[in-house]
């Protein structure tokens, strides 16, 4: 069953249904004065039934109107119907019937394209949806094999490292030395593959960000460091733990260990200085080492990943990440909000884009509406109040009263007669009824403010120099 067709049966079409029945009749009924009689009247009727049917019922078939519009205007002939009242209502029903579904018509046309749009709209978010669910299954089902892999492969390796050298720290013959250097050394593969397992469970949810166990501290980092023979030294405030969130604290220890392992492979020897800093809400952590005179060839190749990943976390925290590097020293700044946390995506998926060009097109759309409407208005508005203010200013500003046209008299200067003249002549004066003869220039004004009803003029002509005669002309 169509959407149309349940909507008939439902209790709100069916009164439209009925208000668009009563509407159509009505305005049926009053076709028989729209040709003969009250033919105003009737055009107000239709137009004010229009306007209700438009906005009350405006799924009502147009069939059915028209059939209602031209039954009840030809029952309205009724008695007395004649070969010519039946023609006479047919027209008036036709023409009422025209009058009713023409607006109709371009509401529905305009209803209909509202609909397609947002059917449109709706189609290409859903389309958006799953395709960006399908990159996310298809993400994150490497994911899940990346971390098989590292779990199965790498993590195993690891273990059977950590394992043998365990082993060997409990061999007689090792010298104590070494055996202290065996067990630091089970130690770090134990805590590699602590790490490890962050990064398998890092790849099986990414929106998390590893905190916690297996994660070195700031001072972690840098007593590995100073146990290997890298000279750092530190500017960290005392209660950093407390002013942090796990999360940037872990951001910042990443940094810093990614740092000193950089100046282990590439600037061995140099000094390392770190430096952190928490300002309101903001947290700025600057590392920096000297870089080596003579060229490192046979250094470690880089694998340039370290910097990448914390530089996105930085960009996860709400961060920043700098890189300042010169001939002398190699620097990172990292900025963060003391209380960061990873944001829930990295950027909105593409049916949020759609949903949000939906909601800026249709905000256009409602201006530009807006516009069409106000602006017209507007300057009607502008019009009319310009020209009110114009009426009334010269119907106020051309009063020229009986004391002041007496004490005009015909010989008058004319420049001293103007200056006592007001700046505007009467509207529409009657200039038929006292013309200028020859030669003069004729003024006219009301003998006091009027607006509907005109009152007396006077009237005072002018040659070049002076009054040449008066007259009044009676209001009528």
């Amino acid at each position: 069953m169509s959407t149309e067709s349940r909507d008939r049966r439902s209790p709100g079409a069916r009164t439209r249904v009925a208000v668009g029945a009563v509407v159509a009749v009505v305005a049926g009924l009053s076709s028989r004065w729209l040709l003969v009689d009250a033919p105003l009247l009737a055009l107000a009727i239709i137009i004010v039934c229009s306007v209700v049917l438009v906005l009350a019922a405006p799924k009502v078939p147009l069939l059915t109107i028209v059939t209602w519009v031209m039954v009840s205007a030809i029952v309205v002939q009724f008695p007395g119907l004649t070969i010519e009242n039946l023609a006479l209502g047919t027209v008036a029903g036709l023409l009422t019937s025209l009058c009713l579904t023409g607006p109709m018509a371009v509401a529905a046309v305009l209803r209909h394209r509202r609909e397609y749009l947002h059917r449109g709209w709706r189609l290409a978010a859903m389309e958006a949806e799953r395709r960006s669910n399908d990159i996310q299954t298809a993400l994150q089902r490497e994911r899940m094999s990346l971390a098989a892999e590292m779990h199965d492969g790498l993590g195993h390796s690891l273990t059977l490292i950590a394992v043998r050298l365990g082993q060997l720290s409990l061999t007689s013959t090792l010298a104590p030395a070494d055996r202290a250097a065996v067990t630091e050394l089970r130690q770090a593969s134990a805590e590699a593959a602590e790490e490890l397992g962050n990064a398998v469970r890092l790849l099986r949810d990414p929106g998390a960000i590893a905190t916690g166990t297996g994660v070195p501290t700031i001072m972690d980092a840098v007593e590995s460091a100073r146990s290997a023979g890298i000279p750092v030294t530190t500017d960290v405030p005392e209660g950093l733990t407390e002013i942090l969130s796990a999360e940037a604290q872990t951001a910042v220890a990443r940094l810093v260990q990614e740092s000193l392992t950089n100046a282990a492979k590439h600037a061995p020897g140099e000094q390392v200085g770190i430096a952190i800093h928490v300002t309101g809400s903001t947290m700025v952590a600057e590392v920096s080492n000297a870089m080596p005179a003579q060229d490192g060839a046979d250094r470690p190749p880089s694998s340039g990943f370290g910097l990448v990943g914390i530089r996105h976390r930085a960009g996860m925290l709400g961060g920043t990440l700098e890189v300042g590097r010169s001939p002398d020293v190699f620097a990172l700044k990292l900025t963060l909000p003391t209380d960061a946390k990873p944001s829930p995506s990295d950027r909105v998926t593409a049916a949020e884009d759609i949903v949000a060009a939906e909601n800026e097109a249709a905000q256009s759309r409602t201006m530009a509406t807006r516009v069409a409407i106000v602006l017209p208005a507007a300057i009607l508005g502008a019009v009319l109040a310009v020209t009110f203010a114009y009426l009334t200013a010269a119907t106020v500003l051309s009063v020229v009263s009986a004391p002041q046209f007496a004490e005009i008299q015909p010989g008058d200067p004319r420049a001293e007669v103007e200056l006592s003249l007001p700046i505007f002549e009467v509207l529409d004066a009657p200039r038929d009824q006292f013309p200028p003869k020859s030669g003069e220039q004729c003024r006219y004004y009301e003998s006091d403010v009027s607006f509907f009803e005109r009152s007396d003029v006077h009237v005072v002509c002018f040659d070049d120099d002076a009054v040449t005669r008066m007259g009044v002309i009676p209001a009528s």
